[in-house]
């Protein structure tokens, strides 16, 4: 089966990625991978996986008689959530809007310090989260937004169970498209990079009509033998080979 079907199951959980967004991402997405999958930016070990919830609000407008009905988008929401199975103060730092982290020396012991709280020491970091699902058969998928923990933090210490820390992330636009989610997979070409003028002649005239258009190809003639020398006239203008 090739990655990216409808037949794909996903299944599991995946890894967790933050850095500070400063404005903008990398165009390509293999470069945005690039920039953010990197060990400094794991986020930690998650714990019962991750979601990511879109909210649209709409308005329905209406004559008085009932005959003319319109739905307007006028907001939407979106959320991501995970728990974070391994943290430390850094990683509390990046949940927290008023966080300090310093770090002191003395008696023989370093010691991190994470101070929380202050409304005026809110620093107003955004950052670009990446959730990252393996499947090396199917293709990989990957969730991500841009926002900020709005949700707090809960520290238990429990004899029974390791602390997991649940994080929250408003979703906020971070592209001049104004989106709020990404969803990415990796897939497969569903056509052929290039074809010869036997392999056309092996489709049928709809299945080359189909393939132009995926390509992006204008055919022209009314007949096959016209249509294909049309695509391929297209293919080697767009740096393919006959």
């Amino acid at each position: 089966m090739k990655k990216g079907t409808k037949e794909k199951v996903t299944l599991g959980s995946g890894k967790l990625y933050m850095a500070e967004f400063t404005g903008n991402l990398e165009a390509d997405f293999a470069d945005i991978l690039a920039q953010l999958m990197t060990e400094e930016n794991h986020a930690g070990w998650i714990k019962g996986g991750a979601s990511v919830e879109y909210k649209p609000t709409m308005t329905t407008e209406k004559d008085d008689l009932g005959h003319i009905v319109k739905e307007i988008l006028v907001e939407e929401e979106a959320t991501f959530k995970s728990g974070l199975f391994t943290w430390n103060g850094h990683t509390l730092a990046k949940l927290t809007a008023t966080a300090q982290v310093t770090t002191e020396t003395k008696g023989g012991k370093t010691y991190r310090r994470l101070r929380v709280g202050g409304t005026g020491n809110d620093d107003g970091k955004q950052y670009a989260i990446l959730f990252v699902h393996e499947d090396i058969v199917e293709g990989n998928c990957y969730l991500l937004v841009v926002g900020r923990n709005s949700a707090g933090f809960t520290i238990t210490f429990a004899a029974d169970s390791a602390t997991v820390i649940d994080a929250e992330f408003t979703c906020k636009p971070h592209d001049e498209r104004g989106t709020l989610i990404e969803f990415v997979e990796e897939i497969e070409d569903e056509f052929q990079q290039t074809y010869t003028e036997e392999e056309l002649n092996a489709l049928t005239v709809a299945q080359i009509e189909t393939i132009a258009k995926a390509k992006g190809y204008t055919l022209t003639g009314s007949d096959k033998a016209a249509k294909i020398a049309s695509f391929l006239a297209a293919q080697t203008a767009a740096g393919g080979t006959e």
